[in-house]
């Protein structure tokens, strides 16, 4: 499936060897999509996958319902707040295990030994941020 953004680039060439969304969630020129298990959410430390689905449906759910009662036709995340995201994201993960240089072939990195599908988060703040979306984080139309 080619999915398109707004600007009429596709996801996969969006993404390319490093894919990103807010909260491993919603991307930013792709309005309206939602991701379940996206990029970053890959649980290798321990919990549950089900728990993890629960946040970002929930979370989801709360977009949806924002939608709907604004009035709104779309929502995505803000470039710097996703662009912020993926920097956390990333410098959390180079504290990991899984990003030390001893560790040479992974299947969760890349070819450039960057990681992208792994969660560095603890699940507790994983579900507090994901508890309802901040539309302040969205561009709304």
């Amino acid at each position: 499936m080619d999915i398109v953004g707004r600007s009429g680039v596709s996801l996969r060439d969006t993404w390319g060897e490093r894919p990103k969304a807010y909260l491993g969630i919603t991307i930013p020129d792709f309005p309206n999509l939602f991701c379940m298990y996206g990029p970053g959410t890959n649980l290798a430390h321990g919990g549950s996958l089900i728990f993890h689905s629960e946040c970002q449906m929930r979370y989801i759910t709360g977009c949806i319902d924002a939608l709907i009662d604004g009035g709104l036709k779309a929502m995505e995340p803000s470039r710097p707040v996703h662009d912020e995201y993926y920097e956390r994201v990333q410098a959390e993960l180079k504290t990991l295990v899984w990003s030390s240089p001893q560790v040479r072939h992974s299947w969760f990195k890349n070819a450039d030994g960057d990681i992208h599908v792994l969660s560095p988060w603890r699940l507790v703040d994983y579900w507090a941020w994901t508890q309802e979306p901040d539309l302040e984080d969205f561009v709304l139309s």
